[in-house]
């Protein structure tokens, strides 16, 4: 059986999870944190999520995985299947990930401290923010899912990887992404009312206080 390691608080790791729940896949658990130990025997970088597939390799980079298992499990899928068509889902993701997300994090030690972020950095991240959600704008016609009427890999990972953009985003420089992209609020919601998302989101709920009692350690 298909081993995912990492916890439950991770966005990354939640996409591989919403999308091996879609799959139908059989998995199990294996609850570990960033650089430890566990983590690094199972995979050199350290990070999760991580998998350790059915015939015994660890896979890790959440893009990486979330291919693997649509090679591996390609119905139901989560990319069409013409080229142009799953190369849009790609772009869709990538476009998230590099202005939206990774931005986001810089931003993070301001939003917990409830402190103003220096004024350099906020101008940065406010200026990716604002190029991104017009790039998805560009991209995305919502009915009712991102690209059409069909569920994809890009909606899996775009409404994880929001998480934080939607947090720092309205607090910290006067960008919420569910508002600057048409159709996104509605969207949230119809992602948020799936049992999957709900799924994930109670153990969330169940994983936080360890994992900020871990993060209160540091």
């Amino acid at each position: 059986m298909l081993i995912l390691h990492g916890f439950a608080m991770s966005n990354y790791y939640n996409m591989v999870k919403h999308a091996l729940m879609v799959k139908d896949v059989d998995f199990t658990e294996n609850k570990v944190y960033p650089q430890t130990e566990d983590i690094l025997a199972i995979t050199p970088t350290g990070k999760v999520p991580a998998i350790t597939t059915e015939e015994g390799s660890n896979l890790s980079e959440t893009s990486v995985i979330l291919d693997y298992l649509e090679d591996l499990h390609p119905q139901p899928a989560l990319y069409p299947s013409a080229a142009d068509k799953r190369a849009e889902v790609k772009m869709l993701i990538k476009v998230t990930e590099l202005y939206l997300e990774l931005p986001s994090r810089r931003l993070m030690k301001d939003y917990f401290a409830r402190q103003e972020p220096e004024a350099v950095m906020a101008d940065e991240v406010k200026t990716s923010f604002i190029k991104g959600c017009e790039i998805i704008n560009q991209m995305t016609d919502i009915e009712p899912y991102l690209l059409g009427d069909q569920l994809s890999m890009a909606d899996i990972f775009m409404y994880y990887a929001l998480v934080i953009p939607s947090m720092v985003g309205p607090r910290l420089i006067d960008v919420d992404p569910m508002t600057a992209v048409k159709g996104l609020s509605n969207w949230h919601n119809l992602m948020s009312d799936c049992p999957i998302s709900k799924k994930i989101e109670t153990d969330k709920r169940e994983n936080a206080p360890e994992f900020m009692a871990k993060i209160g350690a540091r």
